[in-house]
């Protein structure tokens, strides 16, 4: 393996690979790792600017 995996579950599915095919494949699932990482990183940057912005534009209920 010429580059470790990020994440317990990349390495896992490359080593589940047999020993004959794992080269072949590993381009496809470090590729594959990547895009995972970006999309959770874009969903929590996402989820924190929308909270970001529902605090700024929360306007306080009054007091009865």
């Amino acid at each position: 393996m010429r580059e470790k995996f990020n994440t317990r579950f990349w390495q896992n599915a490359y080593k589940s690979l047999p020993p004959q095919v794992r080269e072949r494949y590993a381009f496809h699932l470090r590729a594959a790792e990547r895009w995972e990482l970006r999309l959770d990183a874009a969903v929590e940057l996402w989820s924190r600017a929308a909270a970001a912005a529902a605090r700024m534009l929360h306007e306080p209920r009054p007091s009865h």
